[in-house]
């Protein structure tokens, strides 16, 4: 599945829902099920990709389990405490759906369907503010996430040990490699913010993040929108 947080919700919260129209005709019967897909497009997306994705749950993490001043510091910096000590249940069917029926219109505020996304019949709001109310945070200001920014070779320095520069030719980083304290840190954002099955390296994006939470708060809405948009666009 999409290393997107919100790939382990209930597709988002329930305030808000309006009913969807309905598209079937008798005269021209739906190809699809239309109580599950806006579009036919949406319908496709879901049979032959989304539905053939693995669904990465979140896990509960708690700094009581381990020993880092680093991941205490990260966790309570951005008010994260609720974040990742309650995972939520995912309800894999509707997630799979919620992805496959996000569309190119999503931030758009012209759009009909501006920041909404149809679920079982309903569009739903998701917004940056939806998430954070979905996971019962509050808004707070926060470090504009720049991660494309960063310099790879200075990212490699700061979380790996006798290393100073980004491997040459390579997209990950050996999870040997990282600091202590880092490895910690990497426990929480695997299991969190870009769930993964593979703990033997580390992506270029993950080190990224993984740099950036060091010293920077995170807006955890934005975060989590800005990847779904990272996966509309390489569907």
């Amino acid at each position: 599945m999409p290393r997107a947080k919100k790939s382990t919700q209930e597709a988002g919260p329930s305030s808000g829902k309006r009913k969807a129209p309905s598209k079937r005709s008798s005269k021209q019967p739906a190809t699809y099920d239309d109580t599950k897909f806006e579009t036919e497009d949406a319908w496709l997306a879901y049979k032959h990709d989304i539905n053939r994705r693995t669904i990465l749950p979140e896990r509960r993490v708690l700094t009581s389990d381990f020993a880092n001043e680093l991941l205490g510091h990260v966790i309570a910096r951005n008010q994260w405490e609720s974040f990742v000590a309650t995972p939520r249940v995912a309800y894999v069917e509707i997630v799979k759906e919620f992805y496959a029926n996000i569309h190119e219109n999503l931030d758009n505020p012209d759009h009909p369907q501006y920041r909404q996304v149809y679920v079982r019949g309903q569009y739903i709001p998701f917004s940056p503010m939806e998430i954070l109310r979905y996971y019962g945070l509050e808004d707070m200001e926060a470090d504009i996430f720049q991660a494309t920014h960063t310099d790879p070779h200075e990212v490699a320095t700061s979380l790996c040990h006798g290393i100073d520069h980004w491997p040459e030719g390579s997209s990950t980083l050996d999870y040997r490699s990282l600091l202590p304290q880092v490895r910690t840190l990497d426990k929480m954002v695997s299991a969190n913010l870009l769930p993964t099955s593979d703990t033997s390296t580390v992506t270029m994006e993950r080190a990224r993040l993984l740099h950036w939470l060091q010293t920077k708060t995170l807006h955890l809405g934005n975060y989590i929108f800005c990847n779904i948009w990272h996966i509309l666009n390489n569907r």
